[in-house]
């Protein structure tokens, strides 16, 4: 198309060109048409300047001049000149021996006073060679240029898609690698686009899938622990019974230690189905009064405080008839498991304990704050504390004491909040205590 619009406008400013040179040669013609001679000269000049073969006519279609001599005195009847003969000027372009050649007329015209007659026609005729020379060089030289821009492109292309789909690789080379087991693995990033974005889910991910195997193997093997410990016993005290040279007390007493051994594994299997059945808690929602479940959950654990030695404060000052949607056993099993946390994890170094429980009314939502004084949580633990299996003491908390428990407390705490659309935040300092503070909207 370029080439063809480029030929076009060539051929068009020729034509313009001659038709110039041809109007000129009839001026010249019809000024000296007594001095044929000089005619022919300047003919024959004007030929040589505009590179074309010049012929005059007269109105019988006769050559007069032709600045190649080779076609006077011989007659033309082409379109050109007819139209010219009729006071018209044509042009027109044909193809001689596979070359183009442009051929246009003017008229030569002579006014009688009465009318404007034409008594003769000029034609030129001038090849296209060189036009069509320009335009194949010009067409090689695209092609060239064009070769040169398509390898580049392709070259960039290539190096483009690899940038582009080595992120991809990288990603697919870290799927593959998760699937078969190594969780963990981290994709480097190199980019903070889509791909960025995509790198780093799939990082989060991957770390998330090994924080989640991880706690899986430390509470499979504090439940084989745990399990082991009371079938040792079982196993113990029954082949002490086998023996058969115990009395009637001592069956009793060891019956009574198999008992509390069962009831202890007994105990363990029902934490274990908790901690598999956190995501299957159903809720019993109704209009309570959450002074009052408060105030009841403190009273059932004050004797277990006591025991303890632990101080168990209550603040439900302006809080009393405030009523709110929850599942009343439900809120007061998470308050159960935060206070007994506080009982268990208190610091024996210190000569007080405590526990205070405040509740807030904030218009539009209450607080709830638990804050006691003990050991404490570090503050790289404090991310994982409501995951299943994490225990604050597997850390670097020193404790002289074997506290009991598998480490799904916090996470049905949790559980049980976000399935009543309410939120939990912790702020503990190592040595100092915890204030886990409850969100309830009213």
């Amino acid at each position: 198309m370029v080439l063809n619009n480029y030929k076009t406008k060539r051929i068009k400013n020729e034509e313009i060109r001659l038709f110039q040179t041809a109007n000129i040669v009839a001026d010249t013609y019809k000024g000296n048409m007594e001095d044929i001679v000089f005619a022919r000269i300047m003919v024959k000049s004007y030929g040589k300047q505009a590179n074309a073969r010049i012929l005059v006519v007269d109105a019988n279609k006769k050559v007069l001049i032709d600045n190649y001599n080779s076609y006077i005195g011989k007659t033309l009847d082409n379109d050109e000149i007819k139209y010219s003969l009729k006071g018209k000027s044509k042009s027109g372009l044909y193809s001689i021996d596979q070359k183009t050649v442009l051929q246009l007329s003017v008229p030569v015209t002579m006014n009688t006073g009465l009318e404007t007659k034409a008594i003769g026609a000029v034609l030129i005729s001038a090849s296209m060679e060189s036009i069509d020379s320009d335009i194949e060089h010009l067409r090689k030289d695209i092609l060239t240029i064009s070769a040169f821009a398509l390898a580049i492109a392709l070259i960039l292309t290539a190096i483009a898609s690899n940038n582009m789909t080595k992120p991809l690789r990288s990603l697919i080379h870290g799927v593959e690698r998760v699937s078969s087991g190594d969780l963990g693995y981290k994709v480097e990033k190199s980019s903070r686009d889509e791909i960025g974005q995509l790198v780093d889910s799939f990082n989060n991910m991957s770390h998330r899938l090994y924080s989640v195997e991880k706690n899986r193997k430390k509470f499979i093997n504090s439940i084989s622990h745990e399990l082991k410990t009371p079938l040792t016993s079982i196993r113990v005290l029954i082949e002490s019974l086998s023996m058969g040279t115990n009395d009637l007390e001592t069956y009793e007493e060891y019956l009574i230690d198999i008992y509390e051994e069962t009831k202890r594994m007994e105990d363990l299997v029902n934490y274990l189905m908790g901690s598999l059945k956190l995501e299957d808690i159903m809720l019993d929602i109704g209009e309570e009064d959450i002074g009052q479940i408060v105030e009841d959950t403190v009273k059932l654990m004050q004797p277990y405080a006591e025991k303890n030695n632990v101080i168990l404060k209550l603040d439900n000052a302006n809080i009393n008839g405030i009523r709110i949607k929850c599942d009343k056993d439900r809120i007061k099993e998470v308050l159960i498991n935060l206070i007994d946390n506080g009982i268990k994890y208190k610091d024996e170094k210190k000569e007080h304990h405590f526990i205070a429980i405040t509740i807030r009314n904030h218009k539009d939502y209450i607080s709830l704050v638990i804050e006691d004084n003990g050991l404490g949580i570090q503050k790289e633990n404090i991310p994982n504390l409501f995951e299943r299996g994490f225990r604050v003491l597997e850390g670097n908390v020193s404790n002289d004491k074997n506290i009991e428990g598998y480490g799904i407390g916090l996470a049905v705490v949790k559980s049980i909040l976000d399935k009543h659309n309410w939120s939990i935040s912790v702020d503990s300092t190592l040595g100092t205590g915890s204030i886990f503070t409850i969100i309830a909207p009213i």
